[in-house]
């Protein structure tokens, strides 16, 4: 498996996937990385995590097994370090483990990840394994590079290669690993998406012993509620010729919006296990803590045992207050929609020219001020530009369109009819 699977593995749940051995996690299409696991936790833009810490429940109390702590963050608060340190048997005294050190570009990808690890209390100074990353002109990851120090050497090790649509849309993550003197593929996910731009299946496929062949091997498939977010995965396993359930996983959202900007986070999960062709019955389950200022703090999840669900572990999360950031500017883009008014289902174009060089995000909301659609931060060139909504929004009402471009914003509002 890849590093960012392994990585993956250890925040499972906060993506809502159950961290249980029977269950494969799937990745999540890229448009742009973000391997900086604690960047993905806060739901305050006002605050950065620090860190991250796995308690497992025995014997009737929390006992520490993992921490990670991210420091010397840039000017776009991302970490340029991350220690971890894990306990030799749970409620021990944390040791460290390793250490990854992080490089971003000027639009705050990440570029490269090296892993220095501690041996007997001390830290080497010398890299055991580097990921590289590399982006195309729209800001879209498209590979990673993944090497490993042999006698002294570096060698190529895996690589992760990404393929987009006409959209923009991440329809292909493969896996390869480096044999002899050339790459052989793993695997493969490929993904499928609605009308929304919303994944509607991802489907992994391994590949034979030549690297060229793929075999179906397991699939999720997504539903998703009117506001957009994400309420069931069904983790299907292939056997004799079909796909069969295997897990079911449905998420529940806090009743109002938290945090800055204001969202509906996640605030539970369940998961299910198939019994029969038709037929559910209770796995696990978690549950998610926010603090007031929209944080989350605490991850738990429990097992279903004995007719009731059960500790199993957690994770507790703390965070800086940025005292010195500073207010989005207003933006001159000359942003408009064409057309607007439009009508449902009708595509609609952004239209905009930058000044500079920038990274641009785009959020489109409802009335109500929930997001109905959003395209990741992607570099792009000074000049004119046209962005697709595909076929978004889907229903008749007033949205607001809003184009971040680095830390300064431009919206308009869309009426559809």
């Amino acid at each position: 498996m890849k590093k960012e699977l392994l990585t993956a593995l250890l925040f499972v749940s906060v993506l809502a996937q159950p961290a249980v051995a029977q269950l494969r996690l799937h990745r999540e299409p890229q448009a742009a990385t973000q391997p900086a696991t604690a960047q993905r936790l806060a739901s305050n833009t006002g605050f950065r995590q620090l860190t991250a810490l796995k308690q497992q429940y025995r014997g009737g109390a929390w006992l520490d097994t993992l921490r990670y702590t991210y420091s010397r963050f840039t000017a776009l608060n991302k970490p340029l370090r991350e220690l971890r340190e894990n306990a030799p048997t749970r409620g021990a005294a944390l040791r460290a483990l390793r250490q990854e050190n992080y490089q971003y570009n000027a639009a705050g990808k990440l570029t490269s990840d090296s892993t220095f690890v501690y041996t007997n209390g001390t830290l080497n100074t010398t890299a055991t394994l580097a990921m590289t990353y590399t982006y195309d002109t729209q800001g879209n990851l498209l590979q990673e590079l993944q090497s490993v120090r042999v006698s002294g050497s570096w060698r190529p090790y895996g690589r992760t290669t990404y393929t987009y649509n006409a959209q923009g849309q991440n329809t292909r993550i493969l896996d390869e690993s480096y044999f002899g003197s050339s790459y052989l593929a793993d695997d493969q996910e490929l993904f499928t998406y609605n009308a929304q731009g919303q994944v509607t299946v991802d489907d992994f496929q391994l590949a034979d012993v030549s690297g060229t062949t793929f075999s179906p091997f397991q699939r999720d498939l997504f539903t998703y509620n009117a506001a957009g977010q994400r309420l069931t995965d069904t983790q299907q396993g292939y056997s004799n010729g079909a796909y069969v359930n295997a897990y079911r996983v449905t998420n529940t959202y806090t009743a109002t919006p938290i945090g800055v900007p204001a969202t509906p986070q996640l605030a539970s999960y369940v998961v299910e296990r198939a019994s029969g062709a038709t037929a559910w019955v209770p796995y696990s389950q978690g549950i998610e803590t926010y603090d007031t200022d929209g944080n989350l703090t605490t991850d738990l999840y429990q097992v279903y045992t004995n007719g009731a669900y059960a500790n199993d572990y957690r994770y507790v999360y703390t965070y800086q207050r940025l005292l010195a950031t500073t207010p989005a500017k207003a933006l001159q883009v000359g942003l408009a929609l064409v057309p607007n008014p439009s009508r449902s289902g009708q595509a609609t174009e952004m239209h905009y020219t930058l000044p500079a060089a920038a990274s641009v995000a785009v959020t489109v909301f409802d009335g109500l001020g929930r997001v109905v659609f959003s395209r990741p931060a992607a570099a792009q060139a000074a000049g004119e530009h046209m962005l697709p909504l595909a076929q978004l929004p889907p229903a008749p009402g007033l949205y607001t369109v809003r184009l971040m471009a680095g830390t300064q914003s431009q919206a308009v509002k869309l009426v559809v009819e």
